[in-house]
């Protein structure tokens, strides 16, 4: 039997949810969530490093605001010895129930399903797939996660085991102005934390070096649509990546891009009110031999941009000889952060003028 569309969409009433995000980003996710949803949201902790958890009182798809997540799931607790115990009648009709109202609260009608649990190629999660898959009539993701996508993990303060269900029919952080993508390009949430690092002028004017994707622009661009935004990129077809994703973004007007090398970018010095940057890593892109000379003429353009109350925001998994070009430069580190990407550990750089360096 098909999912039914008439059935309602979830209550509103005050319910459980963890949030994922990228293990080193919390406290931007948690700045987040406070500002969206306020006194709505309660009881907000870190379970382990990446994901949150949180009371809130309104429906699910409102969460869907957040930026800095990659994924929120409501979480249901179901007093079972082990998984096999959801194949009982009891177990497997309440399981779904759930299943159908969430389903039936997705903007799309889903077409697959996926479970993610230790253990998920198990035969009893083979078989509790099957048969949600045809009580569901849902196509078994092929991998492994699927629109309609639960996480089963073991109480930590209980005997039962939690159905965490995935509350949109794709992950956050899959944005849809993304109609273009590159190996090696930033996760969106990640340059939605660069975004939040420091304050602004109204209607500034942003220069992101090295561009790429322009990721970076477009998250700028959505939490500030006043501000005046440039990406310079050497690569003429990374630029057409970028124009590409920003016209999906409806952002063609605010966001410029230039062909030109981000070493020498053809802009008025001392005009940028903000600078961003997604190193190579020297993995995907470049070579760390490129970066020897790549990093520290980054930095020196970057001075030559800057006002004197510019803030840089840099992302690279160079860490060291970052650190070693930051010591031969006018900018400081005012804070630094270590991002887990796929098991890379790149730091996230907020970077001001040290007025005692600056050479005019």
């Amino acid at each position: 039997m098909a999912l039914i569309a008439s059935i309602k969409h979830m209550t509103s009433d005050i319910a459980e949810y963890e949030a994922e995000t990228i293990p080193g980003i919390e406290t931007f996710a948690l700045d987040e969530l406070y500002r969206l949803y306020g006194r709505e949201v309660s009881q907000v902790r870190q379970t382990r490093p990446g994901f949150l958890r949180f009371r809130y009182r309104g429906a699910p798809q409102t969460l869907s605001l957040l930026r800095s997540i990659i994924a929120i799931y409501r979480i249901h607790c179901f007093s079972i010895p082990r998984p096999r115990a959801l194949l009982g009648h009891e177990h497997f009709t309440r399981l779904t129930m759930i299943l159908r109202q969430t389903a039936a609260s997705f903007n799309i009608v889903p077409e697959t399903l996926g479970i993610g649990a230790a253990g998920s190629q198990s035969s009893v999660f083979r078989r509790l797939r099957l048969e949600l898959s045809a009580a569901l009539a849902l196509q078994p993701a092929d991998d492994g996660k699927g629109e309609l996508f639960l996480r089963l993990i073991r109480q930590a303060d209980g005997p039962g085991w939690e159905l965490l269900v995935r509350t949109t029919a794709q992950p956050l952080s899959k944005r849809g102005y993304r109609v273009a993508d590159v190996p090696g390009a930033l996760n969106a949430t990640v340059a939605f934390a660069m975004t939040c690092c420091g304050s602004l002028p109204h209607k500034a004017r942003v220069v992101n070096l090295c561009s790429g994707s322009s990721t970076i622009l477009i998250e700028h661009s959505l939490t500030r649509a006043a501000d005046s935004l440039f990406g310079v990129d050497t690569c003429g077809d990374m630029l057409n990546i970028g124009r590409r994703n920003t016209r999906a973004a409806g952002m063609s007007a605010a966001i410029g891009h230039l062909l030109a090398d981000a070493r020498r970018a053809p802009l008025p010095s001392r005009s940028v009110d903000r600078l961003y940057a997604d190193l190579p890593f020297g993995h995907h892109i470049g070579s760390h031999q490129d970066n020897l000379k790549l990093y520290p003429a980054i930095l020196q353009e970057a001075q030559r941009l800057a006002q004197a109350h510019t803030t840089f925001v840099v992302l690279t998994h160079e860490v060291k000889l970052m650190k070693r070009c930051l010591g031969n430069s006018a900018w400081q580190i005012t804070d630094e952060t270590v991002i887990n990407l796929r098991g890379l550990h790149p730091r996230l750089f907020v970077l001001n003028q040290n007025s005692a360096r600056i050479v005019k």
